[in-house]
C-alpha cells in the first residue's frame, strides 16, 4: 500500500497467519521482488488515527507510506478502494487482516 491511492497495485502478502497461495512471475535475477495480493485475505498495516476501523469498512491509502485507511468519503474513493476490513483497530497504527478488493 502506497500514499497515492492512483498508483496501488495490491498489499503486500505474507505478514502474519496469511500466507500467498500463488506466486506469478517468481525471478531469482531480482533481489527486492515481494508478493503483491491482488485478492484474497492479507495482513495490512492499517492507521486509524483519523477514523477508527470497523469490520467491513472500505479501505484506500493513508498518508503514512505502506498503510491502508478507513474511506471516509465513499463517493470519492471511486477507484481508490483497496479492500475490506476484516478485523477493527480503534486507534493509532497496527495490522488488521483485510479482504483484497482493488477497485
Amino acid at each position: 500500500v502506497g500514499t497515492d491511492p492512483l498508483r496501488v497495485a495490491g498489499i503486500v502478502a505474507g505478514a502474519g497467519q496469511y500466507r500467498p497461495g500463488i506466486i506469478l512471475g517468481r525471478n531469482s535475477d531480482t533481489k527486492n521482488s515481494l508478493p503483491i495480493a491482488l485478492m484474497g485475505r492479507v495482513n495490512c498495516k492499517v492507521d486509524a488515527s483519523k477514523s477508527p476501523i470497523n469490520v467491513g469498512d472500505l479501505l484506500t491509502t493513508s498518508s503514512i507510506p505502506g498503510h491502508a485507511m478507513k474511506v471516509v468519503n465513499p463517493e470519492k474513493a471511486f477507484g481508490t478502494v483497496i479492500g475490506k476490513a476484516l478485523g477493527e483497530l480503534d486507534s493509532g497504527t497496527g495490522m488488521i487482516p483485510v479482504l483484497v478488493a482493488l477497485q
